[in-house]
């Protein structure tokens, strides 16, 4: 059974791009080749309230069509009920934010682009 951090670090490199905890991109030597995810790592317990959970996926294009294109591939697989993954002897329940996504721009080079995701995780795990 796979642990918290491996079901997480799992669900977010399943989308067909390089998935970052967004904390380790600061310590790397130089910043990560386009397009890529990066995610918030959290962790709770069956019980608590679900936790919000924003990630971001960023490309540099001009144009918006493919980072649109992974948001609806992103969205259909959290899917309207949301997504239980297992893991710890239970699982996470990754249900939609509000709003689900949001494109935003970078300040230092028009053509990067980046898709802000909400989500909520609700842990189903005893410890």
């Amino acid at each position: 059974m796979m642990t918290k951090a491996e079901a997480i670090r799992g669900f977010f490199t399943s989308f067909g791009i390089p998935a970052y905890e967004e904390n380790s991109v600061f310590s790397m030597n130089k910043p990560p080749e386009f397009p890529y995810l990066t995610y918030q790592y959290v962790n709770d317990i069956f019980g608590s309230e679900p936790v919000s959970v924003t990630f971001s996926v960023w490309d540099r294009s001009e144009s918006i069509t493919w980072i649109e294109d992974k948001t609806e591939e992103i969205s259909a697989e959290i899917g309207r009920g949301g997504k239980i993954i297992p893991c710890d002897n239970g699982g996470i329940w990754i249900k939609r934010g509000t709003p689900f996504a949001q494109l935003m721009g970078d300040d230092t080079d028009d053509r990067v682009r980046r898709m802000v995701i909400n989500t909520y995780f609700e842990f189903l795990t005893e410890f």
